[in-house]
């Protein structure tokens, strides 16, 4: 029986949803891989920002737009990105318990799949059937910039699902008139706006050619200038809110930014003129800027070549549809000389573009479908630019073996993120403490991973001696827990130098990671590199420094720096002011809460409040020291004397602990000691062997004198 061309369509149209199916679920199974691993791959640079955004918004409680970015130094606060994203990923953090890496890569994801039904309802503007709409949709998800950082972390995804509806409502409401779907245009637009207008502005330029053509279809109608005012009025009413809400982001941001002493370079100003390249006719016809946007090209879609061979015969042998592959292409090509610099040398800004050159390649084989070519080889021929597109992604066969790895190879690895180095830092500094980082400009990825605040040497300012004094007052009174100079700066012996006269920096390397070396303060190097001798399980940590000795019965007391005594010495109030360990203090948890490790002999000052009347104090042995196979404990003495400035001395309180042979003298024990203060008086909290210190690991939880 002969085919019809009604069978023939809906073996056509079947086709077409069992090929947008395949497409769909091959998306959700690469852009989900490795979901779990919190590395993110695809400029770990700029992810690693917006995750800190998130970081510290819960950290802090802080949902305001004046948010810390802790980065650059003091001021912490800089509104690098309108927040709406980060609010997102915490709100659905805490909602579900999710990590935020996954709660973020969820927002995305499901934003980017909520971008597919504006797409399909625009094709539908353009002439496309509903099954032939599905096969543009296809050619998206199989783009290999649309798995790759589909579920990255990252504003853009957001960004483009407010965009594609925008578009989407600007088009509606020019050819209906109907304030709905102005109220909706407007409010998608300003949230495209405002979370990040460079997203917007690739949106905007169809919706103004639209515009513009409804606009010319007036003119020629000839039914005067009432009509054409009104559609003025429409077009231009869509845009207000949009506009506003985008200028007064950028104006409070700009303001804010413009007063740190080192994120001015961040402005709106500076960054068109210098880092986008924008208003720079030599930038727009480089060569060298054209062969790395080829580059790009080949990472996040296609080979220019590829994209030319199925584009460029369209828009010759298409007739029917070579204006809207042209147009289509347009669009991708005039959205990157927005900002070429930028599109040059960050394949992810593709995301917002790259639907105009799917777009382009959809309506050629839209074309294809409709052209003299029977059925039977016009369909097969549609899978072949998918199968391209795909197998960018899987292998990067299209690409010259030169060129590095493809996304998919990225997307493989399995790393939980960070490295030896962050979890160190993370590790060996307090959360409160302070790191400096030269040699990595402004990345957030050390900060991030190692969850603490930075002082990020941004490049060229290594050595300006006015910027980091500035910089350093700033700080005064944060405790500097570590200085790590990475790259270039590994060598830069005048920076650490500098640093280490005027804050408490060891100017010896205390250890090293491939990436960079780490410069500890001097109040816990020593116990840092006992941690490091004893078990040093940082991934390709290595110290050329000798363990620290045990220390002999020095002359003194070493002080303790006030901002290191808040922070370090967080469990113990009033804050000390001198401390003396054999081993040196170091921090870990015990039953809950983060004690000192007071391995004798141990001793820290503690000054007295004149109305203090009690002592609190909780401390205890590690389990270990009692239940290992190895040997045990033979107990530790805990001692609170009081000491005056002529030599007066007088013990408060002493108790020896067996947990090895007694029960109760097991867990964290707490006394509570009245104590009525002579003048001049200060308190000194030891820990002393019973007889020998094999095996005596005491903690003290916290102090209290009130």
């Amino acid at each position: 029986m002969p085919t019809t061309p009604s069978t023939s369509n809906r073996r056509l149209n079947a086709f077409l949803i069992v090929l947008f199916c395949a497409a769909l679920a091959a998306h959700f199974h690469y852009a989900t891989m490795n979901w779990s691993f919190q590395f993110m791959a695809g400029h770990e640079f700029r992810q690693t920002q917006t995750a800190l955004i998130s970081y510290y918004i819960d950290k802090e409680n802080n949902f305001s737009l004046d948010y810390s970015v802790p980065i650059l130094g003091k001021p912490w606060v800089l509104p690098l990105e309108f927040p709406l994203y980060e609010w997102g990923v915490v709100a659905l953090s805490r909602a579900t318990h999710l990590p935020q890496f996954q709660a973020a890569r969820a927002i995305s994801l499901a934003c980017f799949y909520l971008t597919l039904p504006a797409l399909y309802l625009l094709l539908g503007h353009l002439g496309l059937g509903r099954p032939r709409r599905l096969l543009a949709l296809a050619v998206t998800l199989v783009c290999p910039v649309y798995i790759f950082y589909a579920r990255a972390v990252l504003i853009d995804p957001m960004a483009l699902m407010f965009s594609a509806w925008f578009l989407l409502a600007f088009v509606r409401t020019m050819q209906r008139r109907q304030w709905r779907w102005l109220l909706l245009c407007a409010l998608c637009g300003a949230a495209a706006g405002v979370i990040k207008s460079l997203v917007w502005f690739v949106w905007v330029v169809p919706a103004a050619a639209f515009g513009a053509w409804c606009l010319w279809r007036d003119v020629r109608s000839a039914q005067g200038w009432p009509k054409l005012a009104r559609t003025a009025a429409w077009g231009l009413g869509t845009m207000v809110v949009p506009v506003a809400a985008a200028l007064a982001w950028t104006t409070y941001a700009d303001l804010v930014k413009e007063a740190h002493p080192s994120a001015y370079i961040f402005t709106s100003h500076n960054l068109a003129c210098g880092n986008y390249g924008t208003f720079s006719l030599a930038t727009h016809f480089s060569g060298e800027v054209w062969r790395t946007l080829f580059a790009r090209w080949q990472e996040s879609i296609l080979p220019a070549w590829a994209l030319g061979l199925i584009v460029l015969p369209g828009i010759v042998f298409l007739p029917k549809v070579r204006w809207h592959i042209g147009a289509a292409a347009a669009l991708f090509i005039v959205a990157q000389q927005l900002i070429p610099l930028a599109y040059a040398y960050q394949d992810y800004y593709f995301y917002a573009c790259a639907a105009f050159a799917t777009a382009a390649i959809a309506f050629t084989l839209h074309g294809l479908l409709d052209s003299r070519l029977p059925r039977w080889l016009s369909a097969p021929l549609v899978l072949v630019p998918l199968a391209a597109l795909f197998g960018n992604y899987r292998t990067g066969a299209l690409r010259p073996a030169s060129s590095g790895s493809c996304y998919y190879h990225d997307q493989a690895v399995q790393s939980p993120g960070g490295s030896g180095l962050t979890e160190s830092l993370k590790s060996f500094t307090h959360p409160k403490g302070i790191i400096i980082v030269a040699g990595s400009d402004w990345c957030p990825i050390i900060p991030y991973y190692a969850q603490r605040k930075a002082l990020m040497i941004r490049s060229g300012l290594e050595n300006d001696t006015a910027y980091l004094e500035r910089a350093l007052r700033d700080l005064d009174g944060e405790e500097i827990a570590a200085l790590v100079l990475c790259g270039d700066q590994r060598s830069n012996l005048d920076l650490v130098r500098f640093l280490a006269a005027r804050i408490a920096i060891d100017p010896k390397i205390t250890y090293s990671h491939p990436s960079g070396d780490v410069y500890i303060n001097r109040i816990y190097r020593d116990t840092v590199l006992h941690r490091l001798s004893i078990h040093n399980g940082y991934h390709q940590i290595t110290t050329t420094a000798p363990p620290p000795a045990p220390a002999t019965e020095p002359a003194g007391p070493t002080p303790i720096p006030p901002q290191t005594a808040r922070t370090f010495f967080d469990m113990v109030s009033p804050a000390p002011s001198h401390m003396r360990a054999t081993f040196g203090f170091d921090v870990l948890d015990f039953e809950g809460a983060r004690a000192l490790n007071t391995h004798p002999d141990s001793n820290l000052w503690v000054p007295v409040p004149s109305t203090a009347r009690r002592i609190r104090w909780e401390f205890g042995i590690l389990p270990g020291a009692y239940t290992g196979d190895n040997g045990r404990t033979n107990g530790v003495e805990f001692l609170v004397d009081a000491e005056t400035p002529d030599g007066g001395h007088r013990t408060i309180f002493r108790r020896v602990l067996t947990p090895d042979t007694v029960q109760t003298d097991r867990g964290v024990q707490g006394s509570e000691v009245p104590f009525l203060p002579q003048p001049g008086e200060v308190l000194v909290f030891r820990t002393r062997n019973n007889g020998n210190a094999a095996f005596d690991w005491a903690v003290w939880r916290s102090i209290e004198v009130q």
